[in-house]
Order: C-alpha cells, then structure tokens, then sequence
C-alpha cells in the first residue's frame, strides 16, 4: 500500500496568518486566546479550524483554558476530513509556543519528521504535543479493531 504523501507544514504567527493567502490545496488550525477576535485568515484556505485554549501548560488561574483533549480530537478529526492537503497551515498569537505544539504532536502521531519544526521552534508548548498523543492513543484504543 503506497503511503500518503506527507504534507507541507507551515507555522505562523497570527498577524503572518493574517497576510498569508493559500496558493495549494491548504487547510488551516488557527488557535487564539479565548474571547479574543478570531483570526482574519484567508477564505482561499480549503477549510478552517478555529480553537481556543490559553498558552499555558497548566492552570495558574481559575478562569485558564488549558489544551484539552477535546481540543486534539478536533484536530484529529480535522485532519480526517480533509485529507491529503498540500500544506496544513497553524497558527496561534506569536506562532512561537501552541501552534508549534500541535505540529509536533501531529508529526508525532502520524509518523512524519519532527527534527526541522523542533529545531525551528524550540518553545513549543510540551503540554499540547503530550495531549495531542495521548488522544491519538485514546482514540486508537478505543476504535473497534476490524478484520479483512
């Protein structure tokens, strides 16, 4: 069976996501601070998802929105229904901590290189990429086995 091919990955800073416009078939994760505006990224994007979390690792205040892991099934999902991209573009306030760790984490549960992102983004935020594998894993373990 011939593997999919692996695509492009592309981490932004929000005011960058904002100015860049989609040349390829391209998807987009597009995570900002809860109550603030959404981010005005391209209607050229394939399709968009747009999350809220706080760039925390964990809760310094009640009101904090920690990555969750209904935060990485979405993505997941995201990336199930629009398979094949050529770039998968993320995005979050600085494209310096969150953003950075969903990449990762998406490298990580399907397999694809991490050394360039880990080397480009040395803050990613370590609570993001753990959830993203942990619901990759819950989500696996979970998933009925099927036979051929």
């Amino acid at each position: 069976m011939a593997r999919a091919k692996v695509p492009q990955l592309v981490v932004l800073s929000r005011e960058d996501a904002e100015l860049y416009e989609p040349s390829l078939r391209e998807i987009c994760v597009s995570i900002s601070d809860p109550a603030a505006e959404p981010a005005k990224v391209s209607s050229q994007f394939t399709a968009v998802l747009r999350l809220e979390f706080h760039d925390v690792t964990q809760r310094g205040e009640p009101s904090d929105i920690l990555f969750a892991p209904e935060h990485a099934r979405a993505i997941h999902d995201f990336l199930e229904k629009w398979p094949d991209p050529d770039r998968i573009v993320l995005h979050c306030n600085m494209g310096v901590s969150r953003s950075p760790g969903v990449a990762l984490g998406l490298c990580d549960v399907r397999g694809w290189a991490t050394a360039e992102l880990e080397r480009a983004h040395p803050g990613w935020n370590r609570l993001v990429r753990d959830v993203m594998n942990q619901a990759a894993t819950m989500t696996k373990i979970a998933e009925p086995r099927r036979f051929l």
